[in-house]
């Protein structure tokens, strides 16, 4: 009679197991995909304000080119109006130099998560390549949730000895369990 824990795990187990491994999955893949957009959406949201921005002091320089044509049609005098239209002048380029940036920060921005369906893509290739040649890939290691109680790290592993040959030594496993469910 064998020890090993993988060969008392029952059909159900074994179908709850690869269940709760493709729910851990996808979940991984929508929390990677919420990541990758909000970095998208923090762009956006700096392009917007700079946009803003902008639309702030151009509204602002609106009131002063209408003082300056107002000064310079009372006064006719060139001293008064001309330091109000330098500051209308001026204002409009800052406007417009936020306007700028605003719109080229709002370039960058990329709304696909091109990480997250590049992995997605690359988990459907690798299912697609399990289905087709199966017992050609090596199991993957269980996850704690799934490891009996009295299991061990070293049982898990397969190894009882690190690469120094000593018990409980830290490093990778130096062999792996023979799985009768595998084949040969």
């Amino acid at each position: 009679m064998s020890t090993d824990p993988r060969q008392e795990r029952t059909l159900g187990q074994l179908v709850a197991s690869a269940s709760q491994d493709i729910s851990t999955l996808v979940r991984g893949e929508i929390a990677l995909a919420k990541a990758e957009v909000s970095v998208q959406l923090k762009k956006a949201g700096a392009g917007g304000g700079l946009l803003a921005g902008a639309a702030v002091v151009a509204f602002y320089s609106v009131y002063f080119l209408f003082t300056t044509i107002v000064e310079g049609l009372v006064a006719l005098g060139l001293w008064r109006w001309l330091s109000y239209l330098i500051v209308t002048v001026f204002m409009l380029l800052v406007a417009a130099l936020l306007a700028w940036l605003g719109a080229r920060k709002m370039k960058t921005v990329q709304p696909v998560p091109e990480k997250a369906i590049a992995n997605a893509e690359g988990t459907v290739e690798a299912l697609k390549a399990a289905v087709a040649a199966p017992g050609t890939m090596p199991p993957a290691p269980r996850p704690p949730w799934d490891r009996p109680a009295s299991t061990t790290t070293a049982d898990v592993t397969g190894a009882a000895a690190g690469p120094s040959g000593t018990a409980g030594a830290p490093g990778p496993a130096t062999s792996t369990p023979h799985d009768p469910s595998r084949g040969a």
